[in-house]
């Protein structure tokens, strides 16, 4: 084997060894020091690709959102020596952080996202036969069927289920299990971890347990598991949505879940699949359990204070730069920061960013993740939903903790959740289609003291009785949707 430039650095497997584990520590910075004495492009092919997936990951993990993404996308077209999972894998976090990205055309979005098919190619899917069925299987798939915000939006399928005209099935792909994933194991008809089986053995189970209707909620998220899974067509109908927010690309997902405020008609040709549009909100919002905990107690701060609860890698340079003209058309305003992880030194890198674009000390007040940080959200009168990649989540929690959202929009699904959200609760007024209407909007609201004391009374009765939290008409219209699908195959 070539020895590395670095000769002190010994042999590409002993190096490759070393940042594997360092990665596990979470010492990044160690990381860095590595790579920054290796040329790259000068290692033995085969190993160049694990070389830039490692750098890329390390960018990503301390918020170098571009530069993470350049190294996983040359990571992926350095496919010498790389097994093909591993292509799978990487493809599936590139995808994932270009919508962090600002300026990616919604074409290119959609042409980089064509490529994950072309991995799958020599996949053999399983038969199904076409037949009449008195009640549909519908199975769900996750890495998250525990404590987590996507079981927020999903929980109301796996509960208030036509017990008459369908069956329920679960299927946990994540290796994760805690007190909730007890609680689903008892709500529905059947439930089945799938950890530790290759994607064949984890699609035979699903194949062999008949279901008709298999729903990914996951997506590209998690390496992608879930969609290597669903290349083998377990079942002969299957959609996407909910905790995904784009074309899967993958020819065997026939169906992608959204409403007509996520994709307008001229959407459809942003997507390999078919849209089930919703006719109200593609989410049904579920508030945690520590809601009722919360203070809730809200008076309107001298001076305003806006905020977003948004992960930090949503929030982009442009996007700092929106804010910063903000502050300073609202006068002795304040911007509240807080982080979705703990880890201390996100929240030193980003008060660095902000200072290095000009904003003062006294401006800012940045926070690491908390358990409790519900209760934060009476720190804020106003929150700033993030673009190109807003929350929705986030944006749910603030709404019902009744704090009013402004968002901003684009074309694509994956920009529009806040749209949606507010859309559907008849807030459209806090919805900007460029920077400066979402700064007018976010000014003018701040101007209004009056007017913010009785949103912020008033948001979650709104919330509540607005489609956003209608479980039950939710339900009925994603089984109508169901019941729709399982037509359109068996006349296909």
């Amino acid at each position: 084997m070539k020895k590395l430039e670095n000769e002190n650095i010994g042999k590409a497997e002993d190096v490759y060894e070393n940042i594997k584990k360092l990665y596990k520590e979470t010492k990044y910075a160690e990381i860095h020091e590595i790579l920054r004495g290796i040329n790259i492009e000068k290692l033995p092919k085969e190993y160049q690709w694990a070389f830039f997936e490692a750098k890329g990951m390390t960018f990503l993990n301390t918020c170098r959102i571009r530069d993470g993404v350049e190294n996983l996308r040359r990571a992926l077209f350095s496919p010498e020596g790389m097994p093909l999972l591993s292509q799978r894998r990487i493809a599936s976090n590139y995808f994932i952080n270009l919508h962090y990205i600002d300026g990616i055309s919604d074409k290119d979005m959609f042409d980089a996202h064509t490529l994950y098919n072309q991995m799958f190619l020599k996949n053999i899917a399983f038969p199904h036969k076409k037949q009449e069925k008195r009640k549909l299987r519908i199975g769900y798939l996750s890495p998250n069927l525990m404590t987590h915000i996507v079981l927020n939006f999903a929980i109301q399928l796996f509960s208030a289920y036509d017990r008459e005209r369908f069956e329920v099935y679960l299927y946990q792909t994540g290796g994760r299990h805690d007190e909730v994933s007890d609680w689903l194991m008892k709500m529905t008809d059947g439930w089945c971890e799938l950890s530790g089986l290759n994607a064949h053995e984890a699609a035979k189970k699903i194949y062999d347990d008949d279901i008709d209707i298999l729903f990914d909620l996951a997506g590209h998220t998690e390496g992608g598991a879930t969609l290597q899974i669903c290349a083998y067509k377990p079942a002969p109908v299957q959609l996407c949505g909910i905790g995904w927010f784009d074309t899967t690309g993958l020819s065997a997902i026939d169906y992608f879940l959204s409403d007509n405020y996520c994709d307008p008609p001229e959407n459809d040709a942003l997507f390999t699949e078919k849209l089930i549009r919703l006719p109200h909100s593609h989410f049904c919002y579920t508030p945690p359990e520590t809601v009722l905990k919360c203070k809730a107690e809200y008076h309107v701060h001298s001076p305003i204070v806006f905020g977003s609860f948004n992960n930090f890698d949503k929030i982009t340079d442009e996007m700092l730069r929106t804010w910063k003209r903000l502050l300073q058309i609202v006068p002795g305003s304040k911007l509240l920061l807080k982080n979705v992880y703990h880890a201390i030194d996100r929240v030193e890198r980003m008060k660095k960013r902000l200072l290095n674009m000009g904003f003062e000390k006294e401006q800012i007040d940045i926070r690491p993740g908390t358990a409790s940080y519900l209760d934060e959200y009476m720190d804020m009168d106003i929150a700033l939903d993030t673009y190109p990649y807003p929350g929705g989540g986030t944006t749910c929690e603030a709404l019902y903790m009744g704090v009013p959202v402004v968002t901003r929009y684009g074309h694509r699904h994956g920009s529009r959740f806040g749209y949606s959200l507010l859309k559907n609760m008849g807030l459209g007024e806090l919805t900007a289609s460029s920077d400066e209407e979402y700064i007018r909007i976010a000014a003018a609201l701040a101007g209004d003291r009056e007017l913010l004391e009785g949103i912020h009374s008033s948001l979650r009765t709104m919330m509540q009785k607005s489609p956003l939290m209608d479980a039950r008409g939710y339900v009925r219209d994603v089984e109508a949707a169901y019941e729709k699908i399982w037509k359109e195959w068996l006349n296909s």
